[in-house]
């Protein structure tokens, strides 16, 4: 599994630009605003079907010009395999894989996955609980299908909910939304949570290594259903004991979209109580963690895209992460250029001008 080259027709700030990649690590380097993580960027819309940075596609057209269009050459299994997504304005982005036509956005998941190390990753840390729940959710429906499932049937139960808990209805369709809702959010959260266990264990061993033993992280999801230490209460009880306080707000307060997921270090809530260099060693522990899950559940290596990080780590940290391209597929953006030493891992030298790109 590997990414080979990118084509960006009219994307950002690119006009018609090709970009090809190291079997291992692609440096891309250049001054501030030059297109270094719009690259960035195209690459993991391959992977999630959506921009980590924005939600509106226009952003994401060349201005002046009224579409875009981006394709990823790659491999797998010794052959060579592509996807294609055009979008133009006023319509929803079309995706192609290997030149058919799928219906769905979302069909993308999966096919290659990454993980997104960026100064913005410190939200999944210290941002708020909808951050973190993001995270969890893109890592899962790379991996699970069934997951993507029950996550777009879920968010269709609250959406549909929601319009008769404003209308301030009471009947018996609000109990067959509670009863759908129980039934697919439960799915949910049994999954999370064991993707949260696996995550804690290999960031127990991650942090323990960055901090030479000195620092321990847990993984703590907080849920309504686990808040009654006295009784075991299923999601649909909850529902039903909080049916009128959801009608008097007019809104769906209970259920895995409104969990949160506490990252303790030391048994402190790394949110609160952490350090910057603390929180910089959580996100690089935790990202490592979802690097190592998903290629032990689908079998393929994820494309580490680290944008702009290099300078934010210590030296310490910086080693640790550099350790572990040997076998790694690795897009990296910096201002200068970074001479990597070490053995046995090839490297391609990417300057980035204007939106072009000049190969050594």
């Amino acid at each position: 599994m590997g990414i080979r080259k990118i084509k960006l027709k009219n994307f950002r700030n690119y006009i018609d630009e090709q970009i090809c990649f190291s079997e291992n690590v692609t440096l891309l380097y250049g001054e501030n605003a030059q297109g270094k993580t719009n690259i960035i960027e195209a690459l993991y819309l391959f992977s999630t079907g959506k921009s980590h940075r924005t939600g509106n596609n226009n952003e994401l057209v060349r201005y002046g010009e009224s579409f875009f269009d981006i394709v990823l050459d790659f491999e797998e299994n010794n052959y060579s395999q592509n996807i294609e997504i055009i979008y133009e304005k006023g319509n929803k982005k079309r995706l192609f894989i290997n030149e058919v036509k799928k219906e769905r956005m979302s069909d993308v998941l999966g096919i290659v996955p990454s993980v997104l190390f960026s100064p913005e990753s410190l939200s999944c840390i210290k941002g708020s609980p909808g951050e973190r729940r993001r995270i969890i959710d893109i890592v899962l429906c790379q991996v699970s299908k069934n997951y993507l499932h029950n996550l777009q049937k879920y968010n269709k139960i609250v959406k549909n909910k929601n319009v008769l808990l404003k209308e301030k209805r009471k009947n018996t369709q609000l109990d067959v939304w509670n009863e759908s809702q129980a039934i697919t959010g439960t799915a949910i959260v049994e999954e999370r949570k064991t993707l949260l266990s696996n995550i804690e264990k290999r960031m127990k061993i991650i942090m323990l290594g960055i901090s030479e033993g000195k620092e321990d992280v847990s993984i703590r999801y907080r849920t309504y259903m686990d808040e009654d230490k006295k009784r075991s209460r299923s999601l649909l009880d909850i529902l039903n004991e909080y049916r009128e306080k959801e009608l008097e707000q007019g809104v769906c307060i209970i259920g895995p979209h409104r969990d949160d997921i506490e990252i303790l270090l030391n048994n402190k809530n790394s949110r609160y109580f952490c350090s910057q260099g603390q929180q910089r060693s959580l996100a690089l522990a935790l990202n490592i963690a979802v690097m190592e899950e998903i290629e032990e559940r689908t079998g393929k290596k994820p494309v580490l895209l680290l944008d702009d990080v290099m300078s934010e780590l210590d030296e310490k940290r910086r080693r640790f992460l550099l350790g572990l391209l040997s076998n790694k597929q690795a897009v990296i953006t910096s201002t200068e250029k970074i001479n990597f030493k070490l053995p046995g891992i090839d490297v391609s030298y990417i300057m980035i001008k204007d939106g072009k790109a000049f190969i050594e």
